[in-house]
């Protein structure tokens, strides 16, 4: 049986679909009844973007974080055949900080990228920004496509907060996240420190691209960095399989992460893990209700993780609460309901424009 809605969504690696496309659309949209979701990667060739469309032939096509020129061609051949396009971001991409690093700050804000990102934006019938900070900040900008804001960003399966595994043997603290988080950890890491000399049975891990300070090599075998691992099919298990007691969620308090989602509480209580995040609007909702710890200075994150890593029946009462939220209100079918309704506004809106169109023409 053909599926009654077939969306394609090109994100933009060339190694293939990313993290984010698979949070947003892949795994909400897997389970969602007559709906067939195809996440492929960008492609250089304009002839392979036109028989992929051919091939595919979607009734909605979704471009993710989608920065490159190809972009244009995209939208054209999609506008030949009648397919209604989307505009995805998660991140505010118009405004990049140097806090993410040096080479990503040069990549993003090269004037030239800018300008295709923008006219790609604007190629979209409708844009689904991630958060309604970040739909706001776009507005800001100028963009004048439609712009539709998510609720929720990152989601789990009823399965995956049934089961906790045994924490490590001794407390452990960690970290996980991309080398473009390096400002993130730095706030912390006072805090990371001063509990590695108070508590000799700690250990600090760190899990991704992310580099270890060189502040923490004086502790020897104690901080361990565990590499990246690509496809988030294989993230998440590894994530669960560290047994970490507390997971750190820091943030610096800027325009650009004020846009953010609050993944990292996700994928810890996902994990069974405890979670002491940043005291932002960003995660506010989240750690409500005793579900995780919020921290601004230094003796506030030593406080909530010294609390939490002391007393394990306040852990564990913690993650619970945490993984009831999480399979209550972060679920595959609540975010699947929540992308259906940007597609069909964006449906709704490229039949609109068509119409418009043809009335002109008449």
């Amino acid at each position: 049986m053909s599926p009654s809605l077939k969306v394609l969504v090109v994100g933009d690696e060339e190694r293939g679909a990313a993290a984010t496309q698979v949070i947003s659309f892949g795994q909400p949209l897997a389970g969602m009844p007559g709906v067939e979701v195809i996440l492929d990667p960008h492609r250089q060739d304009p002839a392979a973007i036109d028989a992929r469309l051919q091939d595919i032939a979607p009734d909605i096509l979704v471009l993710s974080r989608y920065t490159w020129p190809q972009g244009k061609i995209w939208a054209e051949y999609a506008r030949a055949r009648d397919i209604a396009l989307v505009f995805h971001l998660d991140d505010d991409l118009l405004a990049v900080p140097e806090s993410l690093g040096a080479h990503k700050f040069a990549i993003y804000n090269d004037p030239e990228r800018l300008a295709v990102l923008r006219a790609n934006i604007e190629s979209a019938d409708l844009v689904y920004a991630s958060t309604p900070v970040l739909a706001e900040r776009l507005q800001d900008h100028g963009i004048e496509t439609p712009i539709m804001a998510g609720d929720l960003y990152c989601s789990v399966a009823p399965d995956e907060t049934h089961s906790r595994l045994l924490p490590a043997q001794g407390p452990v603290l960690g970290y996980m996240g991309t080398g473009g988080h390096s400002a993130d950890l730095a706030m912390v890491l006072p805090a990371i420190r001063t509990l590695l000399d108070r508590i000799p049975t700690l250990h600090f891990e760190l899990f991704g691209t992310i580099e270890m300070p060189q502040e923490l090599s004086a502790y020897g075998p104690r901080v361990r960095h565990l590499p990246f691992v690509v496809g988030y099919d294989r993230f998440m298990p590894q994530l669960r399989s560290l047994g970490w007691w507390v997971g750190l969620a820091p943030l610096e308090d800027n325009a650009f992460n004020r846009c953010k989602a609050d993944t990292k509480w996700v994928e810890y209580t996902a994990a069974g893990i405890a979670t002491v995040a940043s005291d932002l609007p960003v995660y506010a909702q989240a750690c409500a209700g005793g579900c995780g710890l919020l921290a601004r200075g230094t003796d506030d994150w030593i406080a909530a993780i010294e609390t939490l890593l002391l007393d394990p029946a306040r852990r564990q009462a913690m993650i619970g609460a945490a993984q009831d939220k999480l399979r209550r209100d972060y679920s595959h079918a609540r975010l699947g309901e929540q992308v259906m309704r940007v597609l069909e506004a964006a449906q709704a809106r490229h039949r609109g424009a068509v119409s418009q169109g043809m009335t002109a023409a008449g």
